[in-house]
């Protein structure tokens, strides 16, 4: 569309919008209740639902178990990869696994929304998070940043890429 134009009540399944995100050629919405919808191009799986598969209209991402049982609070698209903190302070995510971008130790595609463990993090809960082209980074309730990704952008002074995220010494 070249204009503006408002979805449909039903299109997030009647949920009010709080929060909009835009990658590469995909988005993602948060919902008041706490919900994650997507749409848009799935080709690594970004859209989290399981397939590579674009979509042309909002999808929910899982049910209301998903998400380790906790509510999405926002959530973030890098060009094609997805990071979704929920209120438990966990950090979930998929789609492109280049250079590490989803941390996993790996560097594999993620279909579905998959939980960064704590242990990476200090066992600390994730209160911020931003996704860049091929690297993400979140920050602590304590203040502490991490990145991991590519090694261009990261703040180590290494250059080199991180699989894991890592503290960005201050």
């Amino acid at each position: 569309r070249l204009v503006p134009t408002l979805l449909a009540g039903e299109a997030l399944g009647g949920a009010a919008a709080v929060l909009v995100a835009a990658g590469g050629m995909h988005t993602v919405v948060v919902t008041r209740q706490g919900a994650l919808w997507v749409w848009g191009r799935g080709l690594y799986g970004q859209l989290g639902l399981g397939d590579e598969g674009n979509r042309l209209a909002p999808e929910r991402v899982g049910s209301e178990e998903s998400f380790g049982g906790s509510h999405v609070i926002t959530a973030h698209c890098g060009l094609n990869h997805t990071l979704a903190i929920t209120k438990d302070g966990a950090l979930w995510t998929f789609g492109i696994g280049t250079d590490g971008a989803l941390d996993h130790t790996g560097r594999n595609n993620r279909l579905v929304p998959t939980r960064i463990e704590a242990h990476h993090f200090g066992n600390a809960k994730i209160v911020s998070a931003a996704a860049g082209q091929v690297h993400s980074a979140a920050v602590t309730e304590e203040g502490a940043l991490y990145t991991w990704g590519s090694g261009r952008g990261l703040g180590h002074t290494d250059g080199q890429a991180k699989l894991v995220p890592t503290l960005v010494a201050p």
